[in-house]
């Protein structure tokens, strides 16, 4: 059976306002913010700080 994972989805809020919605199925979303533009959310999705988020929330080893 395939693990169920996290999905992540950037949201423009205004012009230098941006977070991550992270789903779960089964669990309410959850809100990753302090994003200025969506640079910084492709670099936080492709690098380290997204295995370290996943890691604080249980979600990874």
């Amino acid at each position: 059976m395939a693990k169920t994972k996290v999905t992540f989805r950037p949201k423009r809020n205004a012009e230098d306002d941006w977070k991550i919605i992270a789903e779960y199925p089964g669990l309410e979303p959850r809100e990753i913010t302090g994003f200025t533009s969506k640079a910084e959310i492709d670099e936080w999705m492709n690098g380290e700080r997204k295995i370290a988020w996943l890691r604080s929330q249980g979600y990874a080893k």
